[in-house]
């Protein structure tokens, strides 16, 4: 057992970030019976919503109370999405409140809910799949109630905002068991007919009166058309999965109409203005041109031909003249030039003849010089043949002598002798292998 001493504060804090950090509790949907309900001045709404057997404090702050679509009272049974939360200076537990439906639809806004996190995990939702729709539409369809309201007030604001396109009604079912299957029938015609925007709408109603148009099958019918599509279902508070699977979403029928086409009187404003500045900007070129033209008139070449063409030829006639001058002064170089070229070459060809004879000659001198440098070292190399003969072991070998060696060493000495090893002797015509046997005196 602890024996650590809490205050109030730590206890209701850590109870607080202990229920605030829990994921279960920050966003979940809660019923039960609405008890002690205020509505304060502020717009948030306090009470207790309560079952057999429990009762939790909750709050719905205004920002949140102004969405909700009636007046709650105590005793109604309803659906709430909140988060938990600790209101530490009471200490106490609370529901912060989100969303707050009748009971009875409770089911329906459930089947809603997780219908739409499928199609959106499934990326149906997704703005890159989402088609352009076009500015200036010439064909439309229309899907929707035959004969309906909201029918004859699409019809009404198209005439009034751009009569002049084409529209094809599909008349469908639109509420009720059969209605999703009959839209996809004829969205699937309008798609084939190669309209270039169609509008699927319907007027006001329940959830339970729009509820054809949270069907899956028709969510996949939808992201399968090729033609852009507008929706325009339910009032501006409504909000269907037909309606998120859409290329564009508009708050009713007649805004569909709005959204799908321009206004023709605006159009036709634009058009004007668009003409305006056109004539403004062609008056302007024209203008420039005109100024240019006049500027081109009143150049010499136009107003004084004659002037200019003797100007030119006064001009031409000096280059004429000095082209002569020139011409001459080219004639008298080349004579120059000519003659230049004679000198130089009479001189070219006698510096030759002399440098010819110089080279003669020496050529001649140098060859005596190597003759005699050749006999002088004939005769020389002949002297030192015959001391080389002179003096070598060669001619002793000749008179009769020979080199006696032992293991490459020569013998001079007896007693250097080896007994025991073989005697290299040298002759004048070759060498023997002899033996000593014994010393023998020359005595």
């Amino acid at each position: 057992m602890s024996n650590v001493v809490w205050t109030v504060s730590t206890l209701v804090n850590r109870l607080k970030q202990t229920i605030e950090q829990n994921v279960a509790f920050k966003s979940f949907y809660l019923k039960g019976e609405i008890s002690n309900f205020t509505s304060h001045s502020s717009g948030h709404w306090y009470f207790s919503l309560k079952d057999e057997g429990a009762r939790i404090s909750c709050v719905m702050f205004s920002t949140y109370a102004n969405t909700v679509d009636f007046k709650p009272k105590n005793g109604d049974k309803v659906l709430l999405r909140a988060a938990l939360g600790v209101y530490a200076l009471q200490g106490q537990v609370q529901c912060s409140v989100f969303s707050m439906r009748n009971d009875g639809l409770g089911d329906l806004y459930l089947q809603f809910e997780l219908l739409k996190r499928k199609l959106y995990e499934a990326g149906l939702f997704d703005v890159d799949r989402k088609k352009s729709i076009p500015n200036y539409p010439k064909s439309m369809g229309i899907i929707t109630g035959r004969e309906t309201a909201a029918l004859q007030d699409m019809l009404k604001t198209l005439t009034l905002r751009w009569p002049i396109v084409e529209v094809t009604i599909y008349p469908s079912l639109v509420q009720g068991e059969q209605a999703a299957n009959n839209v996809m029938k004829q969205l699937l015609r309008a798609d084939n007919a190669r309209h270039d925007v169609l509008i699927l709408a319907r007027g006001g109603g329940s959830i339970e009166d729009l509820w054809a148009f949270n069907n899956e099958n028709l969510a996949y019918a939808i992201d399968a058309l090729k033609t852009p599509l507008i929706t325009g279902v339910g009032h501006e508070t409504d909000t269907t999965i037909a309606d998120l699977v859409a290329d564009l979403r508009a708050a009713t029928p007649t805004a569909a109409i709005q959204h799908a086409v321009p206004d023709i009187q605006d159009v036709e404003m634009n058009l004007r203005n668009q003409l305006r500045r056109l004539n403004q900007l062609l008056e302007y070129q024209l203008n420039v041109s005109r100024t240019e033209l006049k500027q081109i008139q009143a150049h010499p070449v136009l107003t004084q031909p004659q002037r200019i063409m003797m100007s030119q030829q006064l001009h031409l006639s000096n280059l004429a003249q000095a082209l002569s001058q020139q011409t001459k002064r080219a004639h008298g170089l080349r004579i120059r030039l000519n003659d230049k070229q004679a000198r130089l070459s009479q001189r070219i060809m006698s510096f030759t003849n002399h440098q010819n004879i110089r080279l003669s000659r020496t050529q001649d001198l140098l060859i005596k010089r190597i003759e005699h440098k050749t006999s002088i070292q004939q005769n020389n190399f002949g002297q030192l043949l015959k001391l080389l003969n002179a003096y070598s072991p060669l001619n002793s070998l000749a008179r009769g002598y020979g080199i006696v060696s032992q293991e490459s060493k020569v013998i001079r000495l007896v007693h250097d002798v080896d007994y025991a090893k073989v005697l290299k002797i040298r002759l004048y015509d070759g060498t023997l292998l002899a033996k000593a046997i014994k010393e023998h005196s020359d005595e």
